[in-house]
């Protein structure tokens, strides 16, 4: 079978069939669980076998090549389950919990609930004790069909808790758009909402709490008990929060006798005393009333809380999030994959327009023009395609599908054309100056965006100044 002419119906058959056999794993659901799990796993196969297959054919890349992204994929996912496995053995930390809350339902209940999370860390850190706990939007027995499809997109949380003395609640929560109009923040309106829609609520009846200042712009405040908040949001706490740009898209809760925040994400060792710092310096800044927690707060070592890494400094510094390990990995692929490949098109052009690529004389034996009803290449496509051959270092090399983007005329068969071959791989053939223009064009547009997100990741632009909201 021609797989020029058979392909499309080869895709459209392998995603008919995934979505049949999802349809039957959705009616076996329930009732007849084997049943509905093997429907399930036939149909990821039937789409990833079909998208494979879409994307070496499209592409041109073997195949192979493709098979590896599921892989990786699944490696990662292992690595990421070793390592948590492993941190929190060689910290020595406790499986158990002896204070503080754990989630269920979205309420933040007794630490003796501890079947409603998937990973649990307690141990002493710096003078604090702090407990660690991993759960997910989906609870033990499940809540529907919404609310699985939230957590397989990524319905994972942590919840990172440092003891305090037992006081009334009080929830601090970013607010989405506190900047505007002066300053937009889409990036950090979307954190805020993925890191508080899977927060715990204290079990307690919360008013609304304001503190006449422009930190009501900022937070919103929700507590218990009115005159412990006015005590606890004093300057001090008020400016730590407004200042550290990490509280800033993260919700802060006390009740129980815990100080806590929420993250979306696994509960990694980065995560977890990246947090405990943050809230060992937040309990520093507080006044709890109790005179014993207030003098190990503030004499407690919080191991250069909120410094982080270089990296992070620098964010920080120019009044950016700091990034995860991966986001900054991905980060730095996405980059690399924009800047690399245009880089490698523009050096291509550029010799080629400054005479400094090599020159072949291409005879042409087969063309294809766009508007022509039939084709005489070697197979069917869009846009004016040329066949030929040239010779190169005493050997001849045949060229098929050439895609002629030159506005000047169009080659018959058995003419011979000039075309400059670039250095870089994978070795373009250019037939004229305005097609060394147009693909320097090409090249340079994903370069300087690859470039740009480099530069706004490792070395980012300080806000201006007099977009910043005083505290």
């Amino acid at each position: 079978m021609d797989p020029q002419l058979g392909g499309p119906w080869l895709i459209a058959a392998g995603y008919a069939v995934g979505a049949g056999l999802l349809f039957l794993g959705n009616r076996f659901d329930g009732r007849r669980p084997k049943a509905a799990a093997v429907c399930y796993s036939v149909a990821g196969v039937a789409f990833s076998e079909t998208s494979l297959y879409w994307l070496s054919a499209g592409t041109g890349v073997a195949q192979w090549l493709w098979f590896a992204v599921p892989l990786v994929i699944v490696a990662l996912v292992a690595w990421r389950g070793y390592r948590q496995t492993t941190w929190i053995k060689r910290l020595g930390g406790s499986g158990t919990a002896s204070f503080g809350v754990l989630p269920r339902h979205g309420i933040a209940v007794s630490h003796s609930e501890e079947d409603s999370v998937a990973a649990l860390v307690e141990l002493d850190h710096n003078g604090h004790r702090l407990l660690g706990a991993e759960y997910s939007l989906t609870p033990p027995g499940g809540l529907g069909e919404p609310v699985r499809t939230a957590d397989l997109i990524d319905g994972t949380y942590s919840l990172v808790q440092l003891r305090t003395p037992v006081v009334p609640s009080l929830v601090i929560t970013p607010n989405v758009g506190a900047f505007e109009p002066e300053r937009f923040t889409p990036f950090e309106d979307a954190r805020i909402t993925r890191n508080t829609i899977g927060a715990p609520k204290p079990d307690a009846l919360l008013q609304r709490f304001e503190t006449g200042t422009d930190f009501d712009r900022r937070f919103t405040v929700t507590t218990s008990d009115p005159e412990f908040a006015r005590t606890f949001l004093s300057p001090a706490v008020r400016d730590l929060l407004t200042r550290d740009v990490w509280f800033r898209v993260r919700e802060v809760a006390l009740h129980g006798g815990s100080l806590w925040v929420t993250e979306a994400g696994a509960l990694t060792e980065q995560r977890m005393f990246t947090g405990a710092r943050r809230l060992a310096l937040l309990a520093a800044a507080a006044d709890w009333r109790d005179e014993a927690f207030d003098a190990v707060a503030k004499a407690a070592d919080t191991g250069g809380a909120g410094q982080g890494g270089s990296l992070d400094r620098r964010r920080e510094a120019a009044d950016r999030q700091p990034l995860s390990m991966f986001s900054l990995v991905a980060r730095s692929v996405i980059a690399l994959a924009l800047v690399l490949p245009g880089l490698a098109l523009a050096v291509n052009s550029l010799t080629a327009l400054t005479g400094l690529a090599p020159e072949v004389r291409l005879t042409v034996t087969t063309t294809q023009r766009a508007e022509a009803g039939t084709a005489s290449c070697t197979s069917c496509g869009n846009g004016n395609l040329v066949d030929g051959t040239y010779e190169l270092s005493g050997e001849t090399v045949r060229v098929t599908d050439l895609r002629w983007m030159s506005f000047g005329t169009f080659p018959e068969r058995g003419d011979v054309v000039d075309v400059s071959i670039g250095p870089l791989w994978w070795h373009p053939l250019i037939e004229g100056t305005d097609t060394g223009v147009f693909l320097l064009l090409i090249g340079l547009a994903p370069a300087l965006v690859g470039l740009a997100l480099a530069k706004a990741t490792y070395l980012p632009r300080p806000r201006r100044p007099d977009l910043r909201l005083a505290g």
